[in-house]
């Protein structure tokens, strides 16, 4: 933290700075001439946290500009950038749109591309265009979108992750990701979508997601038939939501979910399907924790040979059955904390963890009178 309010004419003199960071201070000004000046040697540019309103269209000049962070300013339109940067960050700013001055962009230029936490109101087509053609993160989290219409984001752009996380869609088209089918694989989608629905209806485009992160919304029933949607998806994050059901349908026979990490906590589940999680035999990692769950049963937890943690913490707890468990050989966490449990059998946990691997149990802050078995 400093308190710079203009950089020092030293820097214009010195035309051989690779690596410039002003950040954290009160700078509202930029010298045209000191783009002019480190437009054949800068390459790496970084203005966080001032009070730039404006900046010099010599910036445009940078022939060896290829990571600018402006983030944390006071813009509300993109200044005209060099044609080949890679990295651009301009969060936290007044943007009201996707920035016009990346059509100035040369095709195959730019991966990264940081505009969360501005005031974009909506994405239209025709705003991706070439300049997007290396794309592989976008990042639009905490702005104001509503809608996002079809086709917005074209076949060209090889985007890999995408985080909308904290906007208010209230409407989005179902081919609005079809051209991405074969690059997505991560989509943030926090505190977003106010359906009730999980996913959002989408034809297409969502098939190769590996992580997808829905978290504090209003989902209130989770179809494991609408997970089996997304055959690659490996993290699935459902906490904070008003998930009262995990149901298993007439159509959702012999499909197996490659699923290794799952979290579902802080909801409203009071009780879990027989055979609920069988179909996810790659399970790692299951956060069921602070949920209503009052009773577990020997099924409920079946047919997960390579789960380590199981969090169940924070429930209503008060019986289980015999061999509820059982047969669970990797298992290395197991957090039943927080509950109303009185009584425990250690038959309960026949066949849990293999000889080479150590057990944590953890039943504290529970009612329990009575333990039983060997």
């Amino acid at each position: 933290l400093n308190e710079l309010t203009m950089i020092p004419k030293l820097f214009f003199t010195n035309n051989r700075i690779e690596r410039l960071s002003v950040s954290y201070n009160k700078l509202n000004s930029i010298s045209r001439d000191l783009f002019l000046s480190l437009k054949n040697s800068l390459e790496h540019l970084e203005m966080e946290h001032n009070k730039l309103f404006h900046l010099p269209d010599s910036l445009a000049q940078g022939a060896r500009l290829r990571h600018l962070s402006l983030a944390y300013n006071q813009l509300d339109e993109s200044p005209p950038l060099p044609g080949r940067i890679q990295t651009l960050s301009l969060a936290g700013n007044f943007l009201t749109s996707i920035p016009s001055a990346l059509q100035t962009l040369e095709p195959g230029s730019i991966r990264y591309l940081d505009l969360s936490y501005n005031r974009i109101c909506n994405l239209l087509p025709n705003e991706f265009l070439d300049w997007s053609s290396s794309l592989g993160t976008l990042n639009l989290r905490g702005n104001r979108i509503a809608q996002i219409y079809k086709n917005v984001f074209p076949a060209s752009m090889p985007v890999k992750e995408i985080n909308l996380s904290f906007n208010d869609l209230y409407y989005v088209h179902p081919q609005s990701f079809s051209n991405l089918s074969s690059s997505l694989h991560v989509l943030e989608s926090s505190s977003t979508l106010f359906s009730g629905y999980l996913p959002f209806e989408t034809e297409g485009g969502l098939e190769n997601l590996s992580w997808l992160s829905f978290d504090n919304n209003d989902f209130h029933i989770l179809k494991l038939y609408d997970i089996s949607l997304f055959p690659y998806l490996k993290y699935l994050n459902l906490d904070y939501n008003r998930i009262v059901e995990i149901s298993i349908s007439n159509d959702y026979q012999n499909v197996s979910l490659s699923l290794s990490n799952m979290r579902i906590s802080y909801n409203f589940l009071n009780s879990l399907h027989c055979r609920t999680f069988s179909y996810m035999p790659e399970l790692r990692n299951l956060d069921l924790s602070y949920n209503r769950i009052n009773n577990l049963t020997k099924h409920s937890f079946t047919n997960l040979p390579n789960l380590r943690y199981l969090s169940l913490a924070g429930n209503i707890i008060d019986s289980m059955e015999s061999e509820t468990f059982a047969n669970l050989p990797k298992l290395e966490i197991l957090e039943l904390q927080g509950n109303n449990i009185t009584y425990v059998s250690l038959n309960s946990f026949f066949n849990v963890s293999q000889i080479d691997v150590t057990f944590t149990l953890n039943i504290s802050k529970n009612y329990i009178r009575y333990l039983e078995g060997e």
